[in-house]
């Protein structure tokens, strides 16, 4: 099921792309969103706070010159980036890594905040996890956040009868 929506997501990400694109990869984990983007767009952006997630994902992707890796929090994107005009985030875990290391309502909120503000033209995708009790609180604070913003439409796709599916959310200016 999740496969499903991870698809889906590509699909629509592909007909966003542009050569000319910056694109914040801000959870990297074990880089398939990263390697489905740098051969599409000018440069990726590729955050984790897991050393295992980058190291993985760099020796996967060692042919590919145009992705930026950082080791930080994805909250400290503007001591990295400049421009984007794509943000997008796997909310949760790292697949098959440490359970109890997971992205923060707090921290997300918080980072929102600051595309918001200092990158107001940008795209934000979410795949938002919800199958562990963070990644629910994570998401309901997503929506309280969405649900006070006015220069955003939002999209959101997620799967029936599934109630632990990840919830797709695409937030895009207006």
């Amino acid at each position: 099921m999740r496969k499903a929506l991870i698809h889906l997501n590509h699909a629509l990400i592909g007909s966003l792309l542009k050569e000319d694109m910056t694109v914040c990869d801000m959870t990297c984990g074990n880089g398939y969103d990263t390697e489905f983007i740098a051969p599409k767009v000018n440069h990726v952006f590729a955050f984790d706070i897991q050393e295992k997630a980058l190291t993985s994902t760099k020796h996967r992707l060692r042919d590919l010159n145009n992705i930026t890796y950082i080791h930080d929090a994805y909250q400290n994107v503007k001591n990295y980036v400049s421009d984007a005009q794509l943000f997008m985030f796997n909310l949760g875990y790292l697949p098959n890594g440490d359970k109890s290391i997971t992205t923060t309502s707090k921290e997300t909120i918080h980072t929102l905040n600051i595309i918001k503000d200092a990158y107001p033209h940008a795209s934000i995708i979410i795949m938002s996890y919800i199958g562990h009790d963070e990644g629910k609180v994570e998401y309901e604070a997503i929506q309280t956040w969405l649900s006070h913003q006015q220069t955003y439409k939002v999209i959101q796709s997620e799967l029936k009868y599934y109630d632990e599916a990840p919830k797709l959310l695409w937030i895009y200016p207006k």
